[in-house]
């Protein structure tokens, strides 16, 4: 463990190490080789790349449990084109619903709000029943395609990092900014929750849903997909959200774990477990099913692969079920300025700006 690593939530440098991976193994992760061996191999390269090395360590803190990549270096333009040969984006979550439940007891006259990663804006279409109008919402995304029905819904859009000078002329412009399962993906910490207290208007609120730390732990302790760097390089807890918070003029008012959807839980455990055991044997049988054109028989003959090993998966499920109440999938958070505090001195001119690759959710 690199002895210079500090926690990029508290600041603090007593860590502990969880494992490594390779950039092999990251992109494998991703783009099995023998699906694809071309974009395999320029996404490993490019991983390397990013990380200046060819492996990554996964560090724990054990001050505020935030678990992040060192090097901490987020996923860029380039990666996410590697990665995603096609974004789809989820119509309902329960995030979506809580933050609905959070609007509603802090309701403003003409609220202006903010959403980054919006994808397709099936969470801002929920906000119409809000009376709040879709003059007044800005989305920040990337895929031209999901700007394009952003904008056909009379959303105003930005293809730009809020980090960017171009968000230097909203200051205190918004009363909501949401950012839902986009954090995970993000360095540069101190200048985003900088950079929200700057767009955040006096008594308004940020919003933030993000994997559940113990989701996480329970899949990589029972042989399913490892929350892999440079796609995800942070690993969020209330108490790493209240410490940078903090440290940025903002505090934490409101935090849930998402209740566990055990149809949810059983189906994405049943796929992730799968797909962890093409990664672990790519040439097996498993992998070379997963590798075979997309189409009716790879769905139905992987569907048959991953039913074969439900019964090996039985231990784990029941120890998910002891462990219910912290085993949904999200975490959520809600931040609000804090009135008392006070810049440092050096940071009380003129607001800096940090530009920043893109971020796509997935």
């Amino acid at each position: 463990m690199n002895a210079d690593a500090v926690c990029p939530a508290c600041a603090k440098a007593d860590l502990q190490s969880q494992f490594s991976v390779s950039a092999s193994q990251a992109a494998q992760s991703i783009v099995l080789p023998t699906a694809d061996r071309d974009r395999n191999q320029r996404l490993e390269a490019h991983i390397r790349f990013l990380w200046g090395a060819d492996r990554c360590e996964i560090l724990k803190c054990r001050n505020c449990g935030f678990g992040f990549s060192h090097p901490f270096v987020a996923g860029d333009a380039d990666f996410y084109n590697l990665a995603n040969s096609d974004v789809s984006y989820p119509q309902a979550k329960w995030e979506f619903t809580r933050t609905i439940e959070a609007l509603r007891r802090s309701r403003r006259n003409n609220a202006s709000v903010l959403e980054v990663g919006a994808g397709d804006g099936f969470f801002l279409d929920m906000l119409g029943a809000e009376s709040i109008e879709a003059r007044n919402i800005t989305a920040v995304e990337y895929n031209t395609k999901s700007i394009r029905n952003l904008e056909s819904r009379g959303y105003r859009t930005i293809a730009s990092d809020i980090r960017d000078k171009q968000f230097d002329a909203y200051q205190s412009a918004f009363d909501f900014i949401f950012l839902f399962q986009v954090v995970e993906h993000m360095s540069g910490l101190d200048d985003l929750f900088d950079r929200l207290r700057y767009l955040l208007k006096s008594g308004g609120s940020v919003f933030i849903a993000v994997p559940n730390p113990r989701r996480i732990e329970y899949q990589e302790a029972n042989d399913s997909v490892l929350d892999m760097p440079p796609n995800h390089v942070g690993r969020w807890t209330p108490q790493a959200f209240s410490e940078l918070s903090a440290r940025h003029g903002m505090r934490v008012v409101a935090s849930e774990i998402e209740p566990i959807d055990w149809v949810e839980f059983l189906e994405h455990d049943i796929s992730y477990s799968h797909i962890r055991r093409t990664q672990l044997k790519p040439d097996g049988i498993p992998a070379r099913i997963r590798s075979l054109p997309r189409g009716k028989f790879r769905r139905l003959a992987e569907a048959a692969a991953a039913v074969a090993y439900i019964p090996a998966r039985l231990g784990a499920w029941a120890s998910a079920y002891r462990d219910r109440r912290n085993m949904g999938g999200s975490l959520w958070v809600q931040l609000e300025r804090d009135p008392a505090y006070l810049p440092p001195a050096s940071s009380r001119q003129d607001h800096p700006s940090a530009s920043a690759p893109p971020v796509t959710a997935i």
